[in-house]
């Protein structure tokens, strides 16, 4: 595997408690980096942490619960991370898929949650990370998405807008 030379950073992975996020994070802190791990689901949080601090001896794992579709919750989550330590890069990989069905009868909640979590969170998340990483003239962020956005995934309307 390659490593990118991460020594001395500090990386922020949205849903990282699973899944791609997980994956990220591990990579991170293989190639030297501090992570800290945002994501709604507490427990969750706390078992990756643990996960990822025992598969790398020495990793510094720090964990924030965070709504990323929540403005007030993000600038809260931004606040406690840099205390930690300048934040080097933003990896937004928090995601749900929603449920599939027919567009006429997709239900608008189902709607709102998946654009607010997929679309808006990003934007909130680099909104609130963005100026921290310019006032130190270096930043790095990733934004992960589907390729379900480029071709689209029948009866999956709102993950793939």
């Amino acid at each position: 595997m390659n490593l990118l030379d991460m020594k001395g950073r500090h990386a922020v992975i949205t849903g990282a408690a699973t899944g791609l996020g997980f994956a990220i994070a591990q990579r991170m802190l293989a190639s030297g980096a501090r992570v800290t791990i945002w994501d709604r689901d507490a427990a969750g949080m706390a078992k990756a942490a643990e996960q990822l601090r025992q598969g790398q001896l020495g990793a510094v794992v720090n964990t924030v619960q965070v709504d990323v579709a929540d403005h007030a919750s993000v600038v809260q989550a931004t606040a406690q991370t840099v205390a930690l330590a300048a934040v080097d890069v933003l990896v937004n990989s928090a995601g749900i898929t929603g449920p599939n069905g027919k567009l006429w009868d997709y239900p608008v909640d189902a709607w709102r949650s998946v654009i607010d979590i997929n679309l808006n969170g990003l934007f909130i998340c680099c909104r609130e990370l963005a100026p921290h990483m310019r006032e130190r003239n270096y930043g790095r962020i990733v934004n992960i998405a589907s390729v379900a956005g480029k071709d689209g995934n029948p009866n999956a309307s709102a993950y793939s807008a």
